[in-house]
């Protein structure tokens, strides 16, 4: 099991040149956000992402839409850090939705999902991030299913990442917290981070 958990899906492989369109079914993202609705989870969540195939980082996305044949539904959100977030629908679901990117690299990519939570800027309490190392937990023992979520291991902590390409966090491109050190009552002052499991 990799330590980012990141799960190749989908078997999609494409190459693409100056912001080509990529085109995805709605219903295969839909069923692992249906995943995480059941899990009844407040911060965790599973992250979409592009990856390059030769292990290279992430392939950009320029933008991106949710269309039902010709009829556009909603638009694609982009994070900064590369992920991509679509609406949660169950109609998009039943209408067989395409989701279309607009892709501008020339290597091939894959589609991978990350577990992890996004949290804005501000004071964060340990109590908080806590929280949220049980919350992904839970849901990693959700995605492993039956009897996976048995053999799910145990998490060391939690791992701290900018979300804004080129921050840093004091000093380094991710900082790691263990089980010991959330077990304090103080606060810290971060900015806007995503949160992935340490194991």
């Amino acid at each position: 099991m990799k330590l980012s958990f990141i799960i190749a899906i989908l078997a999609l492989a494409s190459t693409t040149a100056q912001a080509v369109p990529l085109n995805l079914g709605y219903s295969g993202f839909y069923k692992y956000m249906a995943k995480v609705e059941k899990a009844k989870v407040e911060h965790a969540e599973l992250g979409f992402y592009l990856s390059r195939a030769d292990g290279q980082g992430l392939c950009n996305i320029e933008s991106g839409i949710v269309r039902v044949d010709d009829t556009l539904k909603s638009e694609v959100k982009v994070l900064p850090h590369g992920q991509f977030v679509l609406p949660y629908d169950k109609q998009l679901d039943l209408d067989k939705a395409l989701v279309e990117l607009e892709v501008t690299d020339t290597a091939q990519c894959d589609i991978s999902i990350q577990i992890q939570a996004n949290l804005a800027g501000g004071e964060v309490s340990m109590a908080q991030l806590r929280q949220i190392e049980n919350e992904m937990y839970r849901l990693l023992q959700k995605m492993a299913g039956w009897p996976g979520r048995y053999f799910v291991p145990e998490l060391q902590g939690i791992k701290l990442h900018p979300a804004e390409p080129g921050q840093r966090l004091n000093g380094l491109e991710q900082q790691q917290l263990n089980n010991a050190e959330l077990t304090g009552e103080h606060s810290l002052s971060l900015p806007a981070i995503r949160i992935t499991p340490w194991f």
